[in-house]
């Protein structure tokens, strides 16, 4: 029953953000069917580490020598990045859990300014994995208010992509996929938590 309800409570979200009833289905069976039992503490940890790496990500990118609106841009989203950190933790210890530590990162590019796309295309990239990981966790939270928290996050982590992708834009990037435009799709792709691990995994020093 409880998985029953966490569909319905997927679905809704995903036809009023304007999914087809049909689709929206499609991506909420396929989650559930992928959860085996993923508690809402193991999501809260997940989404934990991957704020961590988000944070570090654009805490180094302010060594990138950006300018004007990408200089605001990015420090804006360190900024909000450091308070989901914040609310992750305040609710893991609020649920007596302990909440993991802060990795250590490592990354396919240094930070300087001479690969500002470079950096530009890592943070899309991460910003890719971060909406896709809430958008597939959000059937398999069972506690209202956690789920209303990841969409709200989930709605943040999708305006910084097309942040993200907007400055790319300014720079003159010609590998930009998709439409030159912030907003390329019209719907996002879910992942689950155990895709959203690999992804995470790949950045933390062994």
């Amino acid at each position: 029953m409880e998985k029953i309800l966490a569909r319905r409570e997927f679905v809704r979200v995903l036809t009023a953000a304007g999914l087809s009833a049909t689709l929206a289905g499609q991506l909420a069976q396929k989650a559930l069917a992928q959860s085996k039992g993923v508690s809402d503490v193991d999501i809260l940890q997940l989404a934990l580490t991957a704020e961590y790496l988000a944070a570090d990500a654009y805490t180094k990118s302010q060594f990138g020598g950006f300018e004007g609106l990408v200089k605001d841009y990015l420090q804006a989203a360190l900024e909000q990045e450091e308070a989901h950190v914040k609310a992750l933790r305040d609710t893991l210890n609020a649920l007596g859990a302990k909440p993991v530590e802060r990795p250590n990162f490592v990354y396919p590019v240094e930070f300087l300014p001479r690969n500002q796309l470079a950096i530009l295309r890592l943070l899309n990239a991460l910003e890719d994995a971060f909406v896709g990981a809430y958008l597939g966790a959000l059937p398999l939270i069972q506690n209202k208010d956690i789920l209303k928290a990841a969409g709200a996050i989930l709605g943040n982590e999708a305006a910084h992509r097309a942040t993200v992708r907007a400055s790319r834009i300014l720079l003159g990037d010609q590998e930009l996929p998709g439409p030159r435009s912030p907003a390329d799709r019209a719907f996002e792709v879910a992942i689950t938590p155990e895709e959203a691990t690999k992804a995470v995994s790949g950045f933390i020093r062994k």
